[in-house]
């Protein structure tokens, strides 16, 4: 018995191609998601550092608070995190080190808040970040940055003046293997110390 045979049509060929374009597309183009929320206990305060004795507040809208990146990976792949909700635990952390007390306001005119707490400077984050990667054939990013800008206004919403950081993460393979996201989590760390730093340096936070 002859088996018979169909040779494919060009329009059978095309088709083959499309599907597997798409198909490396959407291994190639995937944004893989992260968590880049800081270790709380890399930011501490050294003993002779004398915290500022005033009562702050911080406001990060909600907006912004649920608001996902996306940025490069390696191998041509992305990551994508919510840069406001992971760093909001230690940058609370960052502001008690900092000041006498911290209040987290629901609006940033809250003026309730701000008389019964006593606030004397309202505090506002603003976030760029950004990564690369050094592989082609890995995903996780080899290098991160997070650059934290801080909006001071006093009491009655007056901007007294803002402060700027840049905060650097970098992590190799053998290293982030069992944490993904290590590079952005230095990151943070990373801009987390230096805006204390500089909050407690700043001599017109202490009048």
């Amino acid at each position: 018995m002859r088996l018979s045979t169909t040779k494919p049509t060009k329009k059978m060929q095309i088709t083959k191609l499309l599907s597997v374009a798409a198909i490396t597309f959407v291994l190639v183009g995937c944004a893989h998601p992260l968590t880049i929320n800081p270790d709380v206990s890399k930011i501490g305060l050294s003993t002779t550092d004398q915290p500022i004795k005033k009562n702050v507040a911080y406001y990060i809208p909600d907006t912004m608070r649920s608001k996902e990146v996306t940025t490069p990976g390696g191998g041509g792949d992305k990551v994508t995190y919510s840069p406001y909700r992971d760093i909001e635990v230690g940058f609370y952390k960052m502001l008690s080190n900092t000041f006498s007390s911290v209040t987290k306001l629901s609006t940033k005119n809250d003026k309730d808040a701000i008389e019964k707490n006593k606030i004397d400077y309202v505090i506002t984050p603003d976030l760029l970040t950004n990564s690369s990667s050094s592989s082609a054939l890995t995903w996780p990013p080899t290098q991160f940055s997070v650059d934290m800008t801080c909006d001071i206004n006093d009491a009655s919403g007056n901007l007294l003046f803002s402060k700027k950081v840049a905060g650097e993460g970098h992590a190799e393979y053998d290293e982030f293997k069992k944490d993904f996201s290590l590079a952005g989590k230095r990151a943070t760390e990373d801009v987390l110390v230096k805006m204390q730093r500089t909050l407690l340096d700043t001599q017109e936070l202490r009048q």
